[in-house]
């Protein structure tokens, strides 16, 4: 079975050696750890039962990261580590605002990120390509700036808003959403995860959102989850980040078979692989014991998963085609 990962950050991809190393080589804090205390903080904590709490893990290494050389090697270690998992197209995202350092620029840190997964497919062959998020909290400059730099290259195929939404609804940033759905750019939302079902209702009303990432909370209003069926709008759904985040006290009141049920579009994915330490063949092993899915259950959800993906329509056709074998 070929495996898609819609929802997928850079950031929480990072290979924990590679961070490692490149916090000795700068001579960074971080790097004065021994190896395994280094990887106890860089990954979830046992007992991370809140969003916020899972987030502070990032906290720990955003500095690491904030070099250009840094993210075009992990992009390209981020394609291979993908490969060697099977997956066969991704869609990986993450906020170039928070790795600029006075040395680089946001467009200078999306170049970099670019040629590493460029550098990825020349290697493997897997084709990945690129979300910019803009983060919860920031100047609403920033996600302006975010819009425009979608053009930046053909790689970049959509926008995000990631982060914090039981602190920040995000508001301030209606208009430059506004101005992306007018470019007809793609949008995806998190929302559904650390808020409830109206934070998924402004996701989709307000900032136009065609995805959502996460929007489990949505089961809570059988009205919405109407309308995420009626209006095709795909769930982006991250077993065990939902369990370490708290999200969901476990997988058996996980709403993912309801929303099957009752016809929601839905996609497995890994959301932050190497913080939470898993792949995506263990979360597509995972939602099928756990939820008795039959294979035609699985090539169901994953053709779903191809038609909401933000590749072209060709691309769409290719994966398509690998599916039916």
């Amino acid at each position: 079975m070929i495996k898609i990962d819609l929802h997928h950050h850079l950031d929480g991809a990072f290979r924990l050696d590679s961070l490692y190393d490149e916090a000795k080589r700068r001579g960074l804090p971080q790097g004065k750890l021994d190896r395994q205390e280094f990887y106890s903080h860089a990954r979830v904590r046992p007992g991370c039962n809140s969003l916020t709490e899972f987030l502070e893990t990032f906290h720990f290494f955003y500095d690491i990261a904030q070099d250009s050389g840094f993210i075009e090697r992990s992009a390209c270690e981020i394609v291979e580590d993908m490969h060697r998992d099977g997956v066969v197209y991704a869609e990986t995202r993450f906020a170039p605002h928070l790795f600029i350092n006075p040395q680089t620029s946001v467009s200078t840190i999306i170049d970099s990120a670019v040629k590493g997964l460029l550098e990825g497919k020349k290697r493997t062959g897997l084709h990945v390509n690129m979300i910019l998020c803009v983060m919860r909290g920031a100047d609403a400059s920033t996600a302006h700036e975010v819009v425009e730099l979608v053009e930046h290259d053909d790689l970049i195929v959509g926008i995000d808003m990631a982060g914090d939404e039981s602190k920040y609804p995000g508001t301030e940033y209606i208009n430059a959403f506004l101005q992306a759905q007018k470019r007809d750019i793609p949008i995806t939302i998190h929302a559904g995860e650390a808020a409830g079902p109206d934070s998924v209702r402004r996701a989709i009303d307000l900032f136009g959102a065609s995805r959502i990432g996460h929007g489990i909370r949505s089961i809570e209003d059988p009205a919405l989850v109407e309308d995420l069926k009626s209006r095709d709008i795909m769930l982006e759904i991250c077993l065990t980040s939902n369990l370490q985040t708290g999200t969901v006290k476990n997988l058996e009141e996980h709403p993912f078979p309801r929303f099957l049920k009752d016809g929601v579009k839905v996609s497995i994915n890994t959301d932050d692989p190497s913080v939470s330490g898993i792949t995506l063949g263990d979360e597509y092993s995972l939602a099928r014991e756990q939820y008795s899915l039959s294979d035609e259950e699985m090539k169901m959800i994953i053709l779903d998963t191809i038609q909401s993906a933000f590749c072209n329509d060709a691309h769409k056709k290719i994966l398509a085609k690998k599916l039916a074998g």
